[in-house]
Formats: C-alpha cells, sequence, structure tokens
C-alpha cells in the first residue's frame, strides 16, 4: 500500500522466489479475497494518505 499515491499493488503467482502477478488499483477500491483461505473483502477506503 503505497498511503502518498493513494494505491495499493497485490502481488501473486509466486514462483521461484519472486512474484509473477500483479494488480495495482485506487484506496476506495476493495480487495476481495473470498476465494482465498482468508475468506474475506478487505476494505481499502480508509487507508491512511501521506
Amino acid at each position: 500500500m503505497d498511503p502518498y499515491t493513494g494505491r495499493w499493488h497485490l502481488h501473486t503467482q509466486p514462483k521461484d522466489g519472486e512474484y509473477r502477478g500483479e494488480l495495482s488499483l485506487d484506496f476506495e477500491d476493495e480487495i476481495d479475497l473470498t476465494g482465498t483461505v482468508v475468506g474475506l473483502v478487505l476494505k481499502t477506503g480508509e487507508f491512511p494518505r501521506g
């Protein structure tokens, strides 16, 4: 999460010590983790900004 730009970055698909996929969206966009072991939706609207 980058409070200066107001964006968050989700790194996915780890393989051989690096991530193969990345998703970048703005604060306010929700992170849907319901299909993972976490099983929740992370709301990003109240993340602090720099």
